[in-house]
């Protein structure tokens, strides 16, 4: 039998060592009405080194929330500093769409590498299926790009047309377990493009296992949710989960270098 370094490794607090671990859902800066401690990349770099996390892909809480100029800066700030460390997704104010074609184009130039959409901070009523998104998704699909998406099972329906049309768009469908979980496993299997993550507060029990026993464990990618969520308990979901070592690895970075572009 395998040894399971992923499990021992959490049991001895030590971080993971000679493994690929991604986080593929991160933030950081202050949300508009509630605090966050230490929302910053040193302390998400702290977290990644005691946890042996190489890679975190980040946006900006202050972006998701309507302030894309300076929530992207912040993003674009954190690339210039820590190269190697952070993976950046570029947020667009899609209730402007005059603005969209402007900040695409400065996001590319700024070394962002993909796209992160979440409908309820666009603007009220603006749900994925609206025009002003298709932009931002023929953006993606011209130069290949991932896209996180927020999802709380019901924008999932929202979504599946423009997953069918942009065939050159990796989509992470965030959250799975939220809600819908059935329509989340079947967009997965259905969609060679479509990749579910994994981060969530309530941590239902049983999840990983429940994917990868229903025969998903290529298309699972591993995010925390920081700094809204703390790293380590997330990534412990993955690290003790009744799975082999091998889906463990597929889990916490290996799929996600595929649904990331960073490896063919």
């Amino acid at each position: 039998m395998t040894p399971d370094v992923f499990a021992a490794a959490g049991r001895a607090g030590r971080p993971l060592a000679g493994e690929v671990v991604i986080d593929a859902h991160t933030h950081f800066g202050h949300g508009p009405d509630f605090p966050i401690v230490r929302p910053t990349p040193e302390a998400l770099l702290a977290s990644m080194d005691r946890l042996g996390v190489q890679l975190s892909c980040v946006s900006s809480i202050p972006a998701i929330f309507g302030d894309a100029a300076h929530g992207n800066e912040l993003v674009a700030d954190a690339l210039r500093r820590h190269p190697g460390r952070f993976f950046g997704y570029l947020v667009v104010d899609v209730g402007y769409p005059e603005k969209v074609a402007a900040q695409l184009a400065a996001g590319r130039a700024a070394g962002f590498r993909g796209l992160k959409v979440w409908s309820y901070g666009a603007r009220p009523g603006l749900p994925y299926n609206h025009p002003n998104y298709e932009p931002v998704f023929a953006h993606a699909n011209e130069h290949a790009l991932p896209v996180l998406a927020h999802v709380f099972g019901p924008e999932l329906n929202e979504l599946e047309a423009h997953i069918r049309r942009f065939p050159r768009v990796r989509w992470l469908l965030a959250h799975i377990g939220s809600a819908e979980l059935e329509q989340y496993m079947r967009f997965a299997r259905e969609y060679p493009t479509v990749y579910v993550e994994l981060c969530l507060s309530s941590c239902p029990r049983g999840l990983v296992e429940q994917l990868v026993a229903a025969g998903l464990e290529d298309k699972v990618v591993w995010g925390s949710d920081a700094v809204f969520l703390d790293q380590a308990s997330q990534l412990g979901r993955v690290l003790f989960a009744e799975i082999t070592p091998e889906a463990k690895r597929k889990i916490l970075g290996q799929n996600a270098r595929r649904a990331l572009g960073l490896v063919r």
